[in-house]
């Protein structure tokens, strides 16, 4: 790799590079309006119906104010409502509404297309051997 071209050769840059090309499939592929975490925010509802902001932001990786904040919009956009935990009358949790589940169930099988236009150029063990190099790459995280 040490004599790929700058900056071919910055792994970081291989990165962005490769996350701009998923953002562009996602949008012509998957949706224009509702972003690839925001689906990882319905997609965790579903298996985690009644998650806290803060069990949310842990399964999305994303910090405080960003779950915050996307909480906020996706239930503005009506994908998603704060409910009073039944349990616990002063803790809020968070569920699907039927918006959400709607767009969820739509977007399920476009998301399988975004993931498969994504590796097309690599054989099925180079996909899977990229995603378990990525995989390694993240527990490496501060």
């Amino acid at each position: 790799m040490d004599d790929a071209p700058e900056p071919q050769r910055h792994i970081g840059h291989l990165i962005r590079r490769a996350q701009q090309l998923h953002a562009a499939i996602w949008a012509r592929e998957a949706s224009d309006r509702i972003s690839s975490l925001q689906y990882g925010v319905l997609a965790v509802l579903d298996r985690m119906p009644g998650a806290s902001q803060k069990e949310l932001g842990e399964e999305i990786s994303v910090d405080r104010s960003t779950v915050a904040e996307l909480v906020t919009r996706m239930a503005r956009g009506g994908l998603i409502a704060r409910v009073r935990d039944g349990g616990d009358r002063r803790r809020n949790v968070l569920e699907l509404t039927p918006e959400g589940r709607e767009a969820l169930e739509t977007l399920r099988p476009r998301v399988g297309r975004v993931q498969e236009l994504l590796v097309a150029e690599l054989a099925p063990a180079d996909a899977a051997e990229l995603r378990r190099l990525l995989l390694l790459v993240l527990r490496a995280e501060p």
